[in-house]
C-alpha cells in the first residue's frame, strides 16, 4: 500500500460514502449503489480506485460482486481526520 494512493482514496465523497456502508459488513456492489446516489459505472470507478490502493477486496459469488475492507484500521484514520475539523 502507498500511502499517497490510500490519502488520494480517501479524498473522495463517494468512496467515503463507500467504505461506511461496508464497515460493519461486507455487501453486493447492488447494495452499494444506492446508497451512494451514483450510477453503477461511476460507483465501479470509485470501487477500482478503492481495490487500487489496498482497502477493498471484491468477491464473486454467484452473479454478484461482494465488497469487503481490507482492515478496520483504515476506519481512525477517517475519524481521525473528521476530528481535526471539529
Amino acid at each position: 500500500m502507498n500511502e499517497v494512493n490510500i490519502f488520494k482514496a480517501l479524498g473522495d465523497l463517494t468512496r467515503l460514502k463507500i467504505l461506511d456502508c461496508i464497515r460493519t459488513e461486507g455487501k453486493c456492489i447492488c447494495d452499494i449503489t444506492p446508497t451512494t446516489g451514483k450510477s453503477q459505472p461511476n460507483v465501479s470507478l470509485h470501487l477500482k480506485i478503492l481495490e487500487e490502493a489496498g482497502l477493498i477486496n471484491k468477491n464473486k459469488q454467484g452473479t454478484n460482486i461482494f465488497v469487503n475492507v481490507t482492515t478496520k484500521d483504515v476506519y481512525e484514520i477517517i475519524n481521525r481526520v473528521k476530528s481535526l475539523g471539529e
